[in-house]
């Protein structure tokens, strides 16, 4: 925070033209300390990349000669960032290969990825087929594109930006107190999720799932459930303080999260979690695969033999296949194939499959749908449904069937098995106090709050900008006391960790 301070006050002392100039130093600076400082040389290998291909496309589209090389020159920048990816964040997919071929040599490399490097990736991924597509036009100066590849505040965690939202980077910001108020607000609230929240719950599933043995039964449904508010806590924190330490230097970063457990399906609840990797999953690899020659004759094909309605779904079908995969190699490991890819392909797709049977037996039955106890019920049934797949991402495999199975085993077995761990003081051999429970309570009352201004006004912050000055400063003060004293701090404690850095 003391660089970042720093860092602000002199961007806004220093000549207009050069404060993207500063940006960098200061993304460099934070590179160093944050990460394994020679892990640079990948990020600036997929600058030099970005930057030859698309010049050099540029030049051959202006001079209207060899038409097939600007392609051929965009799928080979492509292949060669993958690879640099496959190689070095995808070792779990190639590892066990070299060691059945005893590629001895291979498997005792120590390969150490650069930070944030699936996020940047994807990126420059974005900007080389932007440049193909003519959507964007190709950044002549070489320092400015490594500055949009190594941006420092979304270097950790996201967002995953387009060229087009960030060539702000490069424009001249004035002094602007709103800036100043609102990127200081979000960062505090940021920490209200990660230290406050995220921690103490985290406290809690660490202690179920590194002790299967110990605790089962209803122990079980307790980490499955409160995963999912674990990581939302923390990559949300983290993302309100990141888009908190963009907005002091007058720029603005995608939102990544729209209070996706409001969400009553699961395809909306996509449209409110990770934004930016679902945006760009679907910008890059849905929508050109259905615009395929090979898709196009396939949707032609299976609409002939059996029928538009069977044919359409046959072709999503394929392209969501595509798209989920994608989306779990991304994450880099077999548990998020299971977790994210497979799970929710198999869930959307029964969902649009079944839409038309369940519209019909909630008219036969009835059913107020537009209701707050049905729209309830649909937000509980998607926080269940993300809580299932969320557990392979935790613990694997294997650990998350066998924790699915003592969980199943609890309602089929012994429905109130360990119901009263929270009466006979068991729940405190987790590590946690009830000072802690009342804490996490709190906390999560407040997150509902802040949800429900959020979906009405925009953002909470801009409902309490319109309140009073005695009422403004106390909710921020109180916010700040709260952190300052709540906050879990203490041994092995690192405020800088957060679950989706190591992507």
């Amino acid at each position: 925070m003391v660089l970042i301070t720093a860092g602000v006050a002199v961007y806004y002392i220093l000549p207009k033209s050069w404060q993207w100039v500063e940006l960098l130093l200061l993304s460099l600076i934070f590179y160093y300390f944050a990460a394994t400082p020679y892990t640079i040389i990948y990020m600036v290998i997929s600058t030099v990349i970005a930057y030859i291909s698309t010049v050099w496309m540029s030049k051959l589209k202006a001079a209207n000669r060899k038409p097939g090389l600007p392609l051929t020159i965009t799928i080979a920048a492509l292949a060669l960032n993958i690879l640099m990816w496959f190689v070095l964040k995808g070792r779990e997919f190639w590892l066990p290969v070299a060691r059945n071929m005893s590629w001895t040599s291979l498997v005792s490399m120590r390969l150490i990825a650069a930070l944030g490097m699936g996020y940047y990736t994807l990126q420059v991924l974005g900007y080389i087929i932007d440049n193909y597509w003519g959507n964007v036009a190709p950044q002549r100066n070489p320092l400015k594109l490594f500055l949009f590849v190594i941006y420092f505040p979304q270097l950790t965690t996201g967002p995953i930006s387009r060229y087009s939202q960030l060539e702000t980077l490069y424009e001249k910001h004035k002094f602007q107190y709103q800036n100043i108020a609102f990127g200081a607000q979000r960062i505090l609230w940021g920490f209200v999720k990660k230290i406050v929240l995220a921690e103490r719950v985290g406290i809690i599933v660490s202690a179920i799932t590194g002790n299967p043995e110990l605790y089962q039964g209803f122990y079980s449904w307790i980490a499955i459930l409160l995963y999912p508010l674990q990581m939302y806590a923390d990559f949300s924190g983290c993302m309100d303080i990141v888009l908190g330490v963009s907005e002091l230097f007058g720029i603005k970063l995608a939102e990544n999260f729209r209070n996706p457990f409001f969400a009553r399906t699961s395809q909306e609840f996509w449209q409110r979690w990770h934004i930016t990797l679902g945006t760009w999953a679907k910008d890059y690899v849905l929508y050109p695969l259905l615009k395929s020659g090979i898709m196009v004759k396939f949707g032609k094909l299976t609409r002939k033999k059996f029928g538009r309605k069977t044919g359409k779904f046959l072709v999503n079908l394929v392209g969501m296949f595509v798209l989920w995969m994608v989306m779990g190699i991304w994450h880099g490991g077999y548990q998020y194939i299971v977790g994210v890819s497979l799970w929710y392909w198999v869930v959307l797709m029964l969902g649009d499959l079944l839409s038309p049977l369940f519209t019909k037996i909630t008219g036969k039955l009835n059913m107020k749908t537009d209701s707050f106890g049905w729209h309830f019920f649909q937000s509980g049934r998607t926080y269940l449904i993300y809580a299932i797949g969320a557990t392979f991402f935790n613990v694997g495999i294997s650990g998350g069937l066998a924790l699915l199975q003592d969980a199943g085993r609890v309602i089929v077995e012994k429905g109130y098995a360990n119901l009263w761990i929270f009466f006979d003081h068991s729940i405190l051999n987790l590590g946690i106090t009830y000072v802690d429970i009342n804490i996490i309570i709190f906390a999560v009352i407040l997150l509902v709050l802040v949800a429900v201004l959020r979906e009405k006004y925009g953002y909470a912050r801009t409902w309490i900008s319109n309140q009073s000055f005695l009422f403004r400063w106390g909710i921020w003060l109180g916010l700040f006391v709260f952190v300052l004293i709540w906050g879990k701090y203490g041994p092995g404690y690192d405020a800088a960790e957060f679950i989706y850095q190591g992507f």
